[in-house]
This record gives C-alpha cells, sequence and structure tokens, in this order.
C-alpha cells in the first residue's frame, strides 16, 4: 500500500476518533498512530482543505456537528467482505460495488485522494478454495451456539466420517479457515479445516460455551494451527534466508541473533512443531533445524525420501551432515 493510501487512511480514523468525544489531542493522537505531532498538524489541515470542519477546542480537537459521514446502507455479503475478506473469493462487480459505497461516504477533496491512492496500487487477492455455504453456516452456528453435524476427512483418513461438533469460534491460518470445536465423539477439543468439510447440518440443539475457554489462549504458543506440547526451536540460517525470514518472522514471540558471517540463528518456543518441516523446507539448504533433535530427524528422512524420489546417487552417506561445522547430530 503505498504511502498516500496510508494516510488517506488514518485521515478517516482521525474523523471517527475525534468524533468519538474522547479528547482526542494532538499529543494523543500521535501516540495513537505512531507519529509526529507534526504530522498531526499537517493532517488537521488536509482535512479542512478537505471542508472537514475541525477545530481545536480546548481540551482535543473537535468536529462541527453538522457534519458527519453518510451511513453506509451494506449488504449482508459487503459485511462479511468488510469482516472477513480472506473467507471467499468475492466477484469483481461486488467489490466495485462495495468499494463506491465507501468511496461515496467521503468528502470530495478525499474521494480524489482515494482515487488517485487505488490507481497506484495493486492487490493480487490470495487464491481460496473455501465454500461460501460452509463458511457461513458454520459462522452461524458460532455465533449462536448451535451444534452442527459434519462430514469430515482428516488429513490422514481416506475418506468422510461423520462428525457432531459444538463450535466454538473460527481461525484463520496459513491462507485457510479453521473450525474450533468440542468434538462429540473425542470429548475433547479440536481443530476442523473448513475446505476438507463436505457437508454441514446445523441442528437446533444449543450447548453451552466453556466457562473460561478463549480462542485466542487456545491458539496461543502455536507454529500454526497444530497442536502439540511446547518445545524448543532453533533454526540456523544463512545469511540469504536470515533476510527473508527477519522481514516475516514465522512466529510472534521468536528471537534472531546474527553471527558474524552474516546468518542469523532463529529461536523461539512453540507448540505443533511438526509443521515446520514443511515451512523450513522451502529455503532448501538456507536453512537447518538444530533444536529438537526429533524434528531435526525428520528433515533428514524427508530429504533421504525426495533423493530417493529423484534418484540421488549416495544419497544414504548424507556427507553434507557429516560435514556440517554447526548443530548437534541426529540421534539415532
Amino acid at each position: 500500500m503505498s504511502a498516500r493510501s496510508h494516510r488517506l487512511a488514518r485521515l478517516v480514523e482521525m474523523i471517527t476518533l475525534v468524533q468519538s468525544g474522547d479528547n482526542w489531542g494532538p499529543k494523543q493522537l500521535a501516540q495513537h498512530f505512531n507519529i509526529s505531532e507534526t504530522r498531526i498538524y499537517q493532517d488537521i489541515k488536509v482535512l479542512g482543505a478537505a471542508g472537514v470542519p475541525i477545530a481545536y477546542g480546548g481540551k482535543g480537537y473537535q468536529i462541527d456537528e453538522s457534519f458527519f459521514l453518510p451511513a453506509l446502507n451494506l449488504t449482508p455479503e459487503e459485511v462479511l467482505m468488510l469482516l472477513f475478506p480472506e473467507h471467499r473469493p468475492h466477484s469483481k462487480a461486488a467489490r466495485d460495488r462495495l468499494r463506491a459505497k465507501l468511496v461515496a461516504c467521503l468528502p470530495p477533496a478525499m474521494r480524489g485522494m482515494l482515487k488517485e491512492s487505488l490507481e497506484r496500487t495493486h492487490i493480487k487477492p490470495e487464491a481460496t478454495t473455501q465454500r461460501d455455504e460452509t463458511f457461513e453456516l458454520i459462522h452461524k452456528a458460532v455465533a449462536g451456539q448451535r451444534r452442527t453435524v459434519i462430514d469430515y476427512r482428516s488429513l490422514e483418513a481416506g475418506d468422510y466420517e461423520e462428525r457432531a461438533i459444538d463450535p466454538l469460534g473460527l481461525a484463520y491460518r496459513n491462507h485457510a479457515w479453521y473450525v474450533i470445536a468440542s468434538c462429540r465423539k473425542s470429548g475433547e477439543i479440536r481443530t476442523f479445516k473448513l475446505n476438507r468439510i463436505r457437508r454441514v447440518s446445523p441442528t437446533e440443539l444449543p450447548f453451552r460455551y466453556p466457562e473460561g475457554f478463549s480462542i485466542k489462549e487456545h491458539l496461543a504458543g502455536r507454529w500454526g494451527i497444530f497442536e502439540g506440547e511446547k518445545e524448543d526451536v532453533i533454526i540456523r540460517f544463512s545469511p540469504l534466508a536470515a533476510r527473508l525470514v527477519q522481514d516475516k518472522p514465522p512466529v510472534k514471540d521468536g528471537s534472531f541473533m546474527e553471527m558474524s558471517d552474516g546468518s542469523a540463528i532463529f529461536r523461539a518456543q512453540v507448540k505443533g512443531v511438526q509443521e515446520i518441516v514443511w515451512w523450513v523446507m522451502k529455503y532448501g539448504d538456507q536453512a537447518e533445524v538444530i533444536q529438537p533433535a526429533h524434528l531435526r530427524r525428520q528433515v533428514i528422512d524427508t530429504i533421504l525420501r525426495m533423493a530417493i524420489l529423484y534418484n540421488v546417487q549416495y544419497a544414504q552417506t548424507l556427507v553434507a551432515e557429516k560435514d556440517a561445522a554447526y548443530g548437534p547430530e541426529a540421534d539415532e
């Protein structure tokens, strides 16, 4: 997104904050947006030039009560597009209608700024295989706390199996939607990927949300979506891979230690480490799992199977493993 687009979003949010009546002055706004007070003063001038009647009133900025942004008459589909933009592939016509409504609510001068920003910004939506009806039915069941019957095929299963679940919440991880639910069959809280659900049959049976349960806490500390015990993970990246990974760290609470040769050691405590194998393999020989040992063995096993698949001779010797200057030998 361009700097001009960022500024436009900030200006619109600034109008909303000031109209809330919570005494938003230049200092408070600067702290909220993490910019300088000088930039706030400049933004106030831009709003004034755009026709927004904003002025400082002693305790904070105020906007004349006669000014208001027109109400948006959004359809349920458009609300879902705003709240859950990743959950389905929207048509260009639907996106254009929503964009027109959003643009129409802005003052004329800000519309021109937005038009220019849109012309200079290109966003390619992620591809998705989610079925619209699946998401919407599960979403309604979560909101209404209704037991639901699904046909589900797990990653290991060969066929679909009927499951009765109490859907507790939805989570978006690694370009896919999941429902966190209490499985009536196992009696445990499980995670179900939406694009592995073939049929959804909501029931009228209500369920009680577990006391003290939190979706955020339930998913905290995971590498992705898989469950597991918390383990210490150490991965060494080459100088090139280190720059790529540091630009977008794989987990929130990880840390990097830069080495003298430009490489970096990544450390984190995470749950569900089996997903790390898939992630780290995309870096090829630019990444080495140091710890835990069982995860290192999984990477080695994957490399061996790939060598056999591609008919690489003498793959079993793993010369690179013996000659590595760092990292412990994998346990036999």
